[in-house]
């Protein structure tokens, strides 16, 4: 009798593993469709908090690498309206035309998560413009922004409008 339950055994697990192979795996719920939060913002931020970084006048083109800004949001009642903001910026500017460009990274935080991302822009006289895209983390885990900004530059101070859509 040993032998022949064994066999039954073998014979059973035999036809049970096509049918758990072939069974199809639950698939994993997709997250909740976000509706888009697109916003318009008005900020201004201050020269306070700023580390130029690395400098260097070549041919009258300044250098700059690793500037880093630091401050906080407070315009509003935008989604990012409280966030800390934190930027690390390198570019040129020609010290002839006042006209340059820049590119670096930022990050954007407040307790309940953080969005960081890239942003590039340009210079021209005492006007900057320029566009920005991140991803979230922590609390914002599968959320995107991106946007938009053009500012003027005045007695030290960006005062400048953002146009951003997070999704």
């Amino acid at each position: 009798m040993p032998k022949k339950a064994a066999i039954i055994t073998v014979l059973l697990l035999l036809l049970l593993v096509p049918i758990a192979i072939a069974t199809p795996k639950p698939k994993d719920p997709k997250p909740p469709k976000i509706d888009p939060i697109t916003f318009t913002e008005s900020a201004t931020l201050g020269a306070g908090n700023i580390y130029l970084g690395n400098q260097e006048i070549i041919d009258n083109i300044l250098y700059v690498r690793d500037a880093v800004s630091t401050g906080t949001i407070n315009s509003g009642d935008s989604p990012i309206s409280g966030f800390g903001i934190e930027t690390s910026l390198s570019g040129t500017l020609d010290l002839d035309t006042y006209l340059g460009s820049y590119n670096g990274k930022w990050t954007i935080t407040r307790q309940s998560g953080t969005f960081e991302g890239t942003i590039t822009g340009k210079v021209a006289v005492a006007t900057i413009s320029g566009k920005f895209v991140g991803q979230g983390t922590y609390g914002f885990e599968g959320k995107k922004i991106k946007g938009t900004f053009k500012g003027s530059i005045d007695n030290y101070q960006v005062v400048m409008t953002i146009q951003a859509t997070i999704t």
